[in-house]
């Protein structure tokens, strides 16, 4: 058998396989049908593979020493199908890239010196570059236990700070407001003109408000996803924003979103009361706004790191649909947080962003407090 060593690595509310880029072939089909083969894909139960048969537990990051000389590591990020034989290349998911910084320190990709260490990340799918602070154990391994509890994972662990302040417009490459509003009206099949808005942070995320696609934020993620009419409705704001701004084009737009992250689409709503995936209920109180993530017609358990941070850029921007379900109102160029409340409980964004003298926005620092710990290290066989 042919077997190839890696690492299994939670990263905040996702799990995913860490592969060294040398052990995998170049970029192309090859390198895609390995990748599909160790999860076990294309089967829903992914039962063949290592793929845990859901999207926040199919992810693979493919690390290696760095090819920019301000980054400690690669991290080439790359979701894997489950039903579907793909893997989609384009996005960024920041729930691994704590992950990622976690195993920098384990395999010795940095050498820390103190308490805390950190870990340049070359996010290569973005080309941006992601600041990580990793908390040390004496012996120069990565903490693992701590105080910090993020929403949809069990247990408390070592705080991981991500700061995403480089990766305004990562995506379309036009500044976090790639269409120069913060409010678009746009002609939606199934719907009708819908308000959105459409922000490029850490991905490109589109917003539009609950009420508006018939919502009701007090739903559970599995009343959601059973409600496939309105996944109809998210998949075609979805289609329509990618030809509308130029992110995607020609016939098969609607076939390459069921395997493409971006554009996630939230549905966003002032702070409620309602209960979480544990059963556990979140108060209003506890949170700034409601966000539901959706993408590759499936809900979010929890929320995509990423997706937190545009969320929590867009609620600083006046006029955007989460700026008018965000509780704060932060003052210009002041840093500000937003506590987001997702089916797995909430999280807590920090930003800083200022305006350019055009009076778009531009962001300065994101940062959200991620958990991890490297689960196991062996070898994968091949059929």
């Amino acid at each position: 058998m042919t077997g190839i060593e890696c690492a299994i690595v939670r990263g905040g509310t996702s799990k995913g396989i860490i592969i060294e880029r040398h052990l995998l072939p170049a970029p192309g089909r090859e390198r895609d049908d390995v990748v599909l083969e160790v999860f076990g894909s294309p089967d829903v139960r992914q039962i063949d593979g290592l793929g845990g048969a859901d999207k926040l537990t199919s992810k693979l990051a493919v690390v290696g020493p760095p090819t920019r000389p301000d980054c400690d590591i690669d991290y080439l990020f790359g979701q894997v199908g489950t039903a579907l034989a793909t893997v989609d290349w384009t996005s960024n998911c920041g729930n691994i890239s704590a992950g990622a910084a976690a195993y920098a320190v384990h395999r010795g990709y940095v050498k820390p010196t103190g308490g805390t260490v950190t870990v340049a990340i070359h996010q290569v799918n973005t080309g941006r570059r992601l600041l990580t602070t990793v908390p040390v154990t004496e012996d120069g391994q990565p903490a693992w236990q701590g105080d910090f509890a993020i929403g949809g994972v069990p247990g408390t662990g070592a705080r991981i700070d991500l700061d995403f302040g480089d990766f305004g417009g990562g995506i379309m490459k036009h500044g976090v407001l790639p269409t120069g509003n913060a409010v678009d009206t746009i002609d939606v099949p199934g719907i009708g003109r819908l308000d959105m808005s459409v922000v490029d942070a850490a991905n490109l995320c589109v917003f539009v408000r609950a009420a508006d696609v018939g919502v009701d934020p007090r739903s559970g993620v599995d009343v959601l996803q059973a409600d496939t009419a309105l996944i109809d409705r998210l998949e075609a704001v979805r289609e329509r924003v990618s030809r509308e701004i130029g992110f995607l084009s020609g016939p098969g737009v609607e076939e390459e979103l069921r395997s493409r992250v971006n554009p996630l689409a939230f549905v966003i709503a002032p702070p409620t009361d309602y209960d979480a995936l544990n059963g556990v209920r979140v108060h209003a109180a506890a949170h700034d706004l409601v966000s539901r993530s959706m993408a590759r017609r499936a809900f979010s358990k929890a929320h995509p790191a990423t997706g937190s941070i545009g969320t929590a850029v867009a609620s600083g921007i006046p006029g955007t649909i989460a700026h008018e379900s965000y509780r704060g109102h932060p003052a210009d160029g002041a840093p500000y947080s937003v506590r987001i409340g997702h089916p797995g409980g909430t999280l807590d964004v920090t930003v800083e962003q200022e305006n350019d003298p055009s009076g778009a926005p531009l962001l300065r620092s994101a940062v959200i407090g991620r958990t991890a710990r490297v689960i196991m290290e062996g070898t994968v066989f091949l059929k």
